[in-house]
C-alpha cells in the first residue's frame, strides 16, 4: 500500500466512523430530546425516521450526480452539509426544526457514504479492492459499538447539543482532508 493510499483509506475510515455515529447516535438520545422538546418518544423516533428515509432515497441520486460531476466534489459539499446540519441540530430552537436539521442530514450523509466506498474502490489496487473496503466499512460499523456509546458520555457530561457540535466541526476538519484525499 502507498502512502497516498494509506491515507486516503485512513479519511475514509475516519469518514465513515463519523458519518456512523451521526446515524446510531440519535438512538439514544430520544428520551433527552423527547424531554427537551415535549413531544412524545414516539415522536421524537421521526427524526431517526426522516434520516433514513432521506438517505435512502437521495443516495442513488448522489450516486448518479457523481458519476456526471464527480465524487471529491459532493463527498465535500455533503460533509458541508453535514456540519451544517448538525449545527442546526443542536441549536433547532422547536421541534420542527430539529426534524428539518436531521432530513438536512440525511441528505448530507447520502452524498457521504456511498460515494467513499465507490471513492476506495477506485483508488484501491485492482487485487486488493475487497480487504480496502472491508476496512472502510468496518470504520461505519465501529461507530454502531463505539461512535454511540462515545455520543451518549458526551451528552452525559456536556449535554446532547455537545454530540451533534462535535460532530459538525469534525465534518468541518473533514470536509478539507476529503476534498485532498480524493483525485476526481
Amino acid at each position: 500500500m502507498t502512502g497516498q493510499g494509506r491515507l486516503r483509506l485512513i479519511v475514509g475510515w475516519i469518514t465513515l466512523f463519523l458519518i456512523g455515529t451521526d446515524l446510531f447516535v440519535v438512538s439514544p438520545l430520544l428520551p433527552v430530546l423527547s424531554q427537551e422538546y415535549e413531544v412524545s418518544s414516539a415522536a421524537a423516533g421521526w427524526m431517526v425516521t426522516v434520516f433514513s428515509v432521506t438517505y435512502a432515497a437521495a443516495a442513488p441520486v448522489f450516486g448518479w450526480l457523481s458519476d456526471r460531476s464527480g465524487r471529491r466534489l459532493l463527498i465535500t459539499v455533503g460533509l458541508l452539509l453535514f456540519a451544517i446540519s448538525n449545527i442546526a441540530t443542536a441549536y433547532a430552537p422547536a421541534f420542527s426544526w430539529l426534524i428539518a436539521s436531521r432530513m438536512l442530514a440525511g441528505l448530507a450523509v447520502a452524498s457521504i457514504t456511498p460515494l467513499i466506498y465507490t471513492s476506495i474502490g477506485d483508488t484501491a489496487p485492482p487485487d486488493r479492492r475487497g480487504a480496502w473496503l472491508s476496512v472502510a466499512v468496518s470504520g461505519h460499523l465501529t461507530a454502531l459499538c463505539a461512535g454511540a456509546p462515545l455520543g451518549t458520555w458526551l451528552e452525559h457530561f456536556f449535554g446532547w447539543r455537545s454530540v451533534f457540535l462535535v460532530m459538525a466541526m469534525t465534518g468541518a476538519v473533514l470536509m478539507l482532508w476529503n476534498s485532498r484525499a480524493w483525485t476526481k
